[in-house]
């Protein structure tokens, strides 16, 4: 994990806990990352590749590698607990 990136920490701030703990929401994440282009507020962007999707949950959950996670979930999904959860951080999702 990039600890200089502000979408990175966000999912830590906002879903870590949940990402380690939660084997589905790990899943949700990747859906929400493969495909997800994400906006702040203050106009950065994030995007992530199926790899570099897979590589977050990965370093979140301090295990495995990207293959772990990689097409874990169906891409370009955004459960409402990830919507809401990043929301809260001035994140949002646009769906490629």
């Amino acid at each position: 994990m990039n600890a200089a990136d502000a979408f990175e920490l966000a999912v830590e701030r906002g879903l870590g806990k949940r990402i380690r703990e939660d084997t589905q929401v790990a899943r949700d994440m990747w859906s929400a990352l493969a495909n997800v282009d994400w906006k702040h507020a203050n106009g950065h962007t994030a995007v992530y590749s199926f790899r570099s999707a897979g590589d977050l949950i990965a370093a979140i959950r301090g295990d495995g590698s990207y293959l772990d996670w990689y097409c874990s979930g169906p891409d370009a999904y955004v459960s409402e607990e990830i919507k809401a959860a990043l929301a809260a951080e001035g994140w949002t999702p646009k769906i490629s």
